[in-house]
């Protein structure tokens, strides 16, 4: 049998560097506009895209934080059949609009991660059902058998869809250009290796 390359470093560090990038386009817009004014613009509607920064930290985050909980509650107690529920958020809330608490939020989840290095490769296989609400009118969550590791790259994923409406919301809105914000940011891994073979 193919021995079984590592997946839990890989998928901590994707979802590590996405958060790096979360905090570090914050601390541009710090840099740039002092605490005040960065703190109004994470919380700005962007009229193209309906929602403001701080409205896809949250909802990216709410995913990658269950993610990382229950890898990190797996880690303890491996015989646990854990379920994930993503549609069971707390929509709006100071999270949206309080930078400062969401920047401490992203750092307390990176910590969850680092934690998780220690773990044992096995706690990627473990079982989860992960439920989400596909239909609007029902109502009723979907229960999809899954992993711990595929609900971790689910995380980073997810995430990275956010971060590309995040910059159209920083260049359209906020009016940052693409070279002001961490590079890279908010584009697919696949896409900068497809770029970097391209060159």
């Amino acid at each position: 049998s193919m021995t079984m390359v590592g997946i839990l470093q890989p998928l901590i560090r994707s979802n590590v560097a996405l958060m790096s990038q979360k905090i570090a386009l914050l601390d541009i817009l710090v840099a740039r506009h002092g605490a005040s004014k960065a703190s109004d613009q994470f919380a700005t509607v962007c009229p193209l895209v309906g929602a403001s920064i701080g409205q896809h930290y949250r909802h990216s985050m709410d995913h990658v934080e269950l993610a990382a909980l229950v890898a990190s509650s797996a880690g303890d107690n491996p015989s646990l059949q854990a379920e994930l529920h993503y549609d069971l958020r707390v929509r709006g809330g100071t999270l949206e609009k309080d930078m400062d608490l969401s920047r401490k939020r992203i750092v307390d989840v990176v910590d969850v991660f680092q934690s998780l290095q220690t773990e044992n490769e096995s706690v990627t296989t473990g079982p989860i059902t992960a439920y989400f609400n596909l239909s609007a009118d029902s109502g009723a969550e979907i229960g999809l058998p899954s992993t711990v590791g595929r609900e971790l790259g689910f995380a980073a994923h997810h995430a990275i869809h956010h971060m590309a409406m995040v910059k159209i919301i920083a260049m359209q809105t906020l009016g940052l250009d693409e070279g002001d914000l961490p590079h890279g940011f908010g584009r697919a891994p696949s896409t900068l290796l497809f770029d970097k073979n391209h060159e």
